[in-house]
């Protein structure tokens, strides 16, 4: 027959020697009221205020990072958020901020608050890496095919070139690297597309991409490319990889910048007519007998006899035309993209404007007449293009021209 007693605890039957061995209670030992353990304060026994106070422990309301400490209000051990001075932790004064202390802004709530996250707000914001730079691309240069000197940017209208462009790529940039963030934005390149005097998009597919910058090695070369009138445009666009993941100073993910194709970067090629200038020998015949008609002049042009410039005629043309007074002189220009010329001028003492009537005792050069001046159906003499029209200039009288002579439009 199994025997059970139940004691009743109390001081008389359970008393705990000074000295003796230690209490220990084992098994769920549960207290039966929320201050159901007291402990004796100071020295003695006795009521709350008494020279020994009984104080008793409330461990309710618990949560993250509280501990046990003495509140002199409820006179017990109680829970409280930890805190060097056993308050509470909570921020409970004057709000919103009216100043701005570091990552914390003026106009900023903060009643009942942490404190702790008030001062991480203070010495600790998060900070983002932006503004984030896409992938681009950062040049287009063109060059003649073989060779690595850039090409000129007027070329004669009808002229066949061989075209190579070498083009750069930039993986975009993250300003703020953050958490082994990489300084790229963007993935490797991996193709180049291009479009050159308007043929159909060639692309060029990337064997070895090299991150950040890259000059094409092979992109896609033109040998009959013909210059048009008045613009030739070589574009290109770049596609690339995603980029790595992106992350805040906290090391947060943040972003990350998808596949994708960069802007378009464009060089253009301008198609001219070139301008023309020559000298008619007149020996032995009056000042203004035998001056040269449109039709000499155009012979002249198409039969390769004058001299040809490819520049642009719509500025300042400087001229030397190396005459001697048994000649006389000429110019004409593109009617198409060509500026009237009004003036002639060497030096502040020698100019004047171009003006007048043809007549032997006129200005050098008479006023330009669209009626008797312009001769159409020219051609060049290289073959390059057909049927332009010219506006001609030609000297009232022989002169002799021997420095160089600017023919102005004002």
């Amino acid at each position: 027959m199994a025997f059970f007693a139940r004691p009743n605890l109390d001081n008389t039957q359970f008393k705990q020697l000074i000295g003796g061995e230690p209490l220990t209670l084992s098994g769920q030992t549960q207290i039966a009221t929320t201050s159901g353990l007291t402990l004796i304060g100071d020295a003695g026994t006795g009521a709350y205020g008494s020279g020994g106070m009984y104080i008793p422990i409330i461990a309710t309301g618990a949560s993250n990072n509280f501990v046990l400490t003495y509140d002199s209000t409820q006179k017990a051990i109680v829970l409280k958020q930890s805190s060097a001075s056993g308050a509470t932790g909570i921020y409970d004064g004057a709000s919103p901020t009216t100043c701005t202390v570091g990552g914390l802004t003026a106009g900023t709530s903060i009643f009942n608050d942490p404190i702790v996250s008030i001062i991480q707000c203070m010495v600790a914001p998060t900070l983002y890496p932006v503004p984030i730079v896409l992938p681009y691309t950062s040049s287009i240069n063109l060059c003649c095919f073989g060779t690595s000197t850039l090409m000129n940017t007027l070329y004669e209208v009808g002229s066949s070139l061989s075209i190579m462009s070498n083009t750069k790529y930039c993986g975009g940039n993250v300003p703020n690297v953050y958490s082994g963030n990489s300084s790229c934005s963007g993935g490797l390149p991996f193709e180049y597309v291009y479009n050159m005097f308007g043929n159909p998009d060639v692309t060029c597919t990337c064997a070895n991409p090299i991150a950040e910058t890259r000059v094409g090695n092979d992109p896609p070369t033109y040998n009959t490319l013909t210059v048009g009138y008045p613009n030739n445009t070589v574009s290109v666009y770049i596609k690339y990889c995603s980029g790595a993941t992106i992350y805040d100073s906290s090391g947060t993910y943040y972003t990350g910048v998808t596949s994708g194709c960069t802007d378009i970067k464009t060089k253009n090629i301008s198609g001219i007519y070139p301008y023309y200038w020559g000298k008619v020998t007149c020996a032995g015949i009056p000042s203004g007998s035998g001056r040269p008609n449109g039709a000499c002049i155009k012979k002249d042009i198409t039969g390769g006899t004058a001299t040809k410039v490819v520049g642009l005629s719509n500025a300042t043309l400087n001229i030397t035309f190396g005459s001697t007074a048994d000649d006389y002189i000429w110019f004409a220009i593109p009617s198409n993209g060509g500026v009237q010329k009004t003036c002639w001028y060497v030096d502040a003492l020698n100019n004047q404007p171009i003006t007048g009537p043809v007549n032997p005792g006129g200005c050098l050069f008479p006023a330009y007449n669209a009626s008797t001046d312009l001769i159409t159906g020219v051609t060049s003499n290289s073959g390059c293009w057909t049927g332009q029209s010219y506006q001609v200039y030609v000297s009232n009288y022989q002169s002799a021209a021997s420095v160089n002579m600017q023919l102005r439009n004002s």
